[in-house]
């Protein structure tokens, strides 16, 4: 974990000096269709209304410059998520459906270093929050897909049953670092934004049911629930197309 955060930290720093240096060089044009007076107000941009899709979900958003530099966001996202997969376990050819649920209220503050400089960086910032999952989990539900062979007798799936895996995380204020572009300028209303980043969950809770004669596989949940304690990063790719006020 240690090395992740050195090679972040590292890349971060190579990423902000790059743009310091594209900042130094730009230029001397008019800085784009924005109106003047939209920068008294504040830079990324004044305050806003929009939508987003990403890793987390769909939702809307609202933001609120503080100042030249640094401003409040704050949004809620909403993911259903369901999809059905096959597989092949020791020769067996298996059918399973997984579904997801990813539901949160978040709150991020940005700081655009680069704010009142021209260029395409200007609208760059580095974000820190939280968000609150009031409902964040998992469902697998796995079962054959054909009948099982036990010497000369073939064992309907339904008599071998189904065996459902459950991965829930507590309702609580998940932290989150990343950065982002908050105003890529499409004309003198409207912006598109992007924002990367990670939310840093905690311990999920594994349970399991099982049917038929994979009733004794339950007792895999307490080895499941070790073996992805540490996966506790919750990655945040979005895309935002926001409505300016001013």
């Amino acid at each position: 974990m240690k090395n992740r955060f050195t090679y972040f930290a590292m890349m971060l720093i190579s990423f902000l000096t790059f743009a310091a240096s594209s900042m130094a060089v730009a230029s001397e044009g008019e800085r784009d269709s924005i109106p003047e007076s939209a920068y008294e107000h504040g830079y990324p941009n004044p305050f806003a209304l929009g939508v987003h899709v990403g890793t987390t979900g769909v939702g809307l958003h609202i933001y609120q410059p503080l100042g030249t530099h640094f401003g409040l966001r704050l949004g809620g996202s909403f993911m259903p998520f369901n999809t059905r997969i096959t597989g092949n376990y020791s020769n067996r050819d298996l059918r399973s459906s997984v579904s997801a649920k990813a539901s949160n209220v978040s709150l991020m503050a940005g700081w655009a270093p680069f704010s009142q400089n021209r260029g395409f960086f200007r609208s760059f910032n580095i974000q820190v929050g939280g968000a609150y999952f009031f409902d964040l989990n998992g469902k697998l539900e796995t079962r054959l897909s054909e009948g099982y062979q036990y010497g000369d007798i073939v064992v309907d799936p339904n008599r071998v049953g189904t065996i459902t895996t459950n991965v829930n995380w507590k309702e609580t204020v998940n932290p989150y670092a990343g950065i982002g572009w908050s105003n890529i300028v499409l004309d003198s209303r409207f912006s598109v934004s992007i924002d990367l980043g990670a939310y840093y969950l905690s311990k999920p809770t594994v349970t399991m049911q099982a049917t038929g004669l994979l009733e004794e596989n339950v007792n895999n949940a307490a080895t499941i629930q070790k073996n992805i304690e540490n996966y506790r990063y919750l990655p945040r790719v979005e895309i935002g197309f926001s409505y300016r006020f001013w």
